[in-house]
């Protein structure tokens, strides 16, 4: 199936806005963490990937957000993310936040493998996703 990371925590006072339901950015905060963790889990943390692999970070390029039920203050949820598609030098990332059972936010990112460009290093430029790195996800080593 694949690499999978499950986080349950309590939305707390400080993810909400004035009314009670979650300020929509802490949804953006929570999956990118999702991600770094998930990567973590996989057995390549932010740091060896950027020593062993020149990575600068794994860019959003595209976020397509669905959200179906509010998430509100002191409401116990689950967030679940895992990669779902792997391309030469892009991949998705899909989260679901739940509370009992019910899907409350969707998210799916798109995002791609980020390296200093060669002759500008101020600037990213993606690059292929080394076959380790997917096999890893894909629960074939790494």
């Amino acid at each position: 199936m694949g690499v999978t990371v499950r986080t349950e925590f309590r939305v707390e006072w400080g993810d909400c806005s004035p009314s009670g339901a979650v300020f929509y950015p802490n949804y953006f905060r929570w999956f990118d963490k999702s991600v770094w963790d998930l990567f973590e889990k996989a057995g390549h943390p932010i740091v060896e990937m950027e020593r062993r692999y020149g990575t600068v970070g794994i860019p959003i390029v595209d976020m397509q957000v669905s959200f179906q039920r509010p998430c509100r203050l002191q409401n116990d949820v689950v967030l679940e993310t895992r990669a779902t598609e792997w391309q030469t030098k892009r991949f998705k990332i899909h989260h679901e936040v739940s509370r009992a059972g019910e899907t409350l936010v969707t998210c799916v990112e798109t995002r791609f493998w980020g390296v200093r460009h060669p002759e500008h290093p101020e600037r990213l430029t993606s690059a292929e996703i080394p076959a380790e790195v997917i096999a890893a996800f894909e629960g074939k080593g790494g």
